[in-house]
């Protein structure tokens, strides 16, 4: 593996990246006690933490798996830095403190020295994970400005990929068979960071527009930063958030659908109820300053589904082959399964309801 300067080329213009590399590589030697040079891996990381990318981002722009990555981070890269600014071992565990770090130790080129916009704001979305449950989806998002002027965050558009519908039943007890999977429990998420979020925006997702025909490529490669992915639906959220140069915001949106109906089997000698679920393919854009920023984030999967009277622990979504169950029944469990199995594909951030209904189905 080599290094990727063309992705974390601007480490070259604001760093003493030789220098620094060097003393790095000395420090490495101090705690080995062996000749060892820095790798390839760790010198793109460094670059990386220097432009402001978070392991995560790295991770994603040279397809390495984050958790490895990280363990390689805190085994190695994190610990030279120790050593070369002589603090304490085991101190460094954020990786936004090693830029500063750095930068205090005069590693970093006098801005004044350097052909610069200072006078932009530029936004970074730092984190973003799924949080709430199957009813209440919350988007948790942390964004940066790495910019030298305030960003004014104006708009959120919900850009749409893909629908698919899951049908679920209920089935009086006695009618119960034990050949039928349990649908997924949901998982309890912790918050990554102690911060409280600045704001939530509550968003309503509609369950009936049309899931199959995309926005008009023209208006598509017009207004939106993704033209490749067709976008078959779009919510446009006005939002204000206010990230001061060199700072940080966190804010939420919590997604819900309106309450639905019950729905009844027409089966007139063993009815049960019919529930509808959704999921979600779509990706999160954020607009700022006069209309003219973008930052868009990763793919996220959700699941979601109206409030029903039941929790999702007591209704069933896939069925055995050889059940006993209705034919209908038994078409819906297929239908979720083809669609549990294409999702599963997707690289994408998903739900915890999501991700435990997709390891039951796809095993």
């Amino acid at each position: 593996m080599t290094p990727i300067p063309q992705l974390f080329a601007q480490a070259e213009n604001d760093w003493n990246l030789s220098s620094l590399c060097q003393d790095l590589t000395s420090a490495k030697q101090q705690i080995s006690g062996k000749p060892k040079q820095l790798t390839p891996l760790e010198i793109t990381c460094l670059r990386g933490l220097l432009c402001g990318y978070s392991p995560s981002e790295i991770a994603a722009a040279i397809n390495r798996e984050v958790r490895g990555l990280r363990v390689d981070l805190s085994r190695g890269l994190y610990r030279y830095i120790e050593v070369l600014t002589n603090r304490p071992f085991n101190t460094l565990k954020d990786w936004r403190e090693v830029a500063d770090w750095l930068a205090k130790a005069n590693y970093k080129h006098n801005l004044s020295t350097l052909n610069l916009q200072n006078n932009d704001s530029l936004i970074k979305i730092v984190d973003i994970s799924l949080e709430g449950s199957v009813n209440l989806c919350v988007i948790d998002l942390k964004v940066r400005n790495i910019g030298n002027q305030v960003a004014f965050l104006k708009n959120a558009q919900f850009l749409f990929h893909h629908v698919w519908v899951l049908k679920s039943w209920v089935l009086p007890e006695v009618q119960k068979y034990e050949l039928a999977y349990p649908a997924a429990p949901p998982m309890s998420v912790q918050r990554s960071r102690p911060v409280l979020p600045s704001f939530d925006y509550p968003v309503t997702l509609p369950a009936n527009f049309n899931f199959d025909i995309p926005l008009p490529l023209n208006f598509v490669k017009n207004n939106y930063l993704n033209t490749e992915t067709e976008i078959i639906h779009l919510e446009n959220i006005k939002i204000s958030q206010c990230v001061s140069c060199n700072d940080v915001d966190r804010f939420t949106f919590t997604l819900f659908l309106p309450n639905s109906e019950q729905q009844l089997s027409s089966q007139e000698h063993s009815p049960y109820l019919i529930r509808t679920s959704y999921i979600y393919h779509f990706k999160l854009e954020l607009i700022y300053d006069e209309d003219n920023k973008y930052i868009q984030s990763s793919d996220l999967i959700i699941l979601l589904e109206p409030k029903y009277p039941e929790n999702i622990e007591t209704r069933e979504f896939l069925i055995e082959s050889d059940s006993q169950l209705s034919n209908e029944m038994k078409k819906w469990s297929q239908q979720n399964l083809e669609f549990l199995t294409e999702i599963a594909k997707i690289k994408s951030v998903m739900s915890s309801s999501l991700n435990s209904l997709i390891k039951i189905a796809v095993r």
